[in-house]
């Protein structure tokens, strides 16, 4: 395994790279599902680590993301990852250039998470595609767990037209359902198990959906569920799979978003598919 702390000698290096998974680092089973999910495609590999600062509306939570550069490695390295990539943010700013605002599509960023975090997804947007002005793949892996964030960089590479393929890789959760995260470090083990009710809110939205309760109730009986929970409900969303706007006559994914104690918490989960048995 390679590693690249500088971007001229990534560059220089002049790689290939065929799979490309853009992390921030303290890496967990969701992950490595984005590594493996890309090896079965393409095996020459480059996993970046990069802590955005854009993507932070609070500095606090910045200088609190936990940093695990050395057992991240370590990690890559029983992967066999073959390149792995952590730039300064002097680096990315001197070798890219910025995305500019006009092709933000703000339908998208500014809906959802985007309506509690201004910014966010704009940062987002404007990392990868330095990462992409850079690295040069031939396909990028995101987790279906940020849902609208897929949604939003797949859009980024319609509007620039890139040839570059998109795979999504399912969330992966602990056996009772919670999401894993990065965020859940934060968590207490008491916090984890309430957190749980999180997969269980969207789980229920599914079957109230099977059993033909309109969309209106739906969101009725999710806020009596968190009336109930002392999980503080952020927003809960049912939207269109493919474009995230409120159609219901397609395939759907119920969004939700959520605080327990003071961490904020996302999931999502396909409530119902036309292409599946889901």
């Amino acid at each position: 395994m390679k590693i690249f702390y500088s971007l001229q000698d990534f560059i220089n290096a002049n790689i290939r790279v065929q799979s490309f998974v853009p992390t921030m680092g303290n890496l967990h089973e969701g992950h490595l599902s984005l590594i493996n999910a890309g090896k079965k495609y393409k095996k020459n590999t480059c996993v970046s680590i990069y802590i955005n600062e854009g993507q932070f509306n609070n500095k606090k939570d910045f200088d609190n993301y936990p940093r695990t550069i050395e057992d991240d490695i370590k990690i890559l390295e029983s992967c066999d990852v073959e390149y792995v990539l952590i730039p300064k943010k002097s680096d990315i700013e001197k070798y890219t250039s910025s995305l500019s605002s006009k092709f933000e599509p703000k339908t998208l960023t500014s809906d959802l998470c985007g309506k509690y975090r201004p910014g966010h997804f704009y940062a987002v947007m404007d990392i990868i595609y330095r990462f992409f002005q850079i690295i040069k793949p031939e396909m990028i892996v995101l987790g279906e767990k940020d849902y609208q964030q897929l949604i939003i960089i797949a859009e980024l590479i319609r509007i620039m037209k890139y040839d570059i393929r998109l795979i999504s890789s399912p969330t992966i959760r602990n056996t009772d359902g919670l999401a894993l995260s990065s965020r859940n470090n934060h968590l207490t083990k008491k916090q984890k198990e309430l957190a749980c009710d999180i997969y269980k809110a969207l789980h229920l939205s599914k079957e109230l959906l099977k059993e033909n309760f309109p969309i209106e109730k739906i969101y009725q009986e999710i806020d009596i569920f968190f009336s109930k929970s002392p999980i503080k409900l952020e927003y809960f969303a049912i939207r269109d799979l493919k474009t995230l706007q409120q159609s219901y006559d397609n395939d759907l994914i119920a969004l939700i978003s959520c605080y327990v104690g003071n961490i904020r918490l996302i999931d999502n989960l396909i409530i119902r598919s036309f292409n599946s048995k889901s």
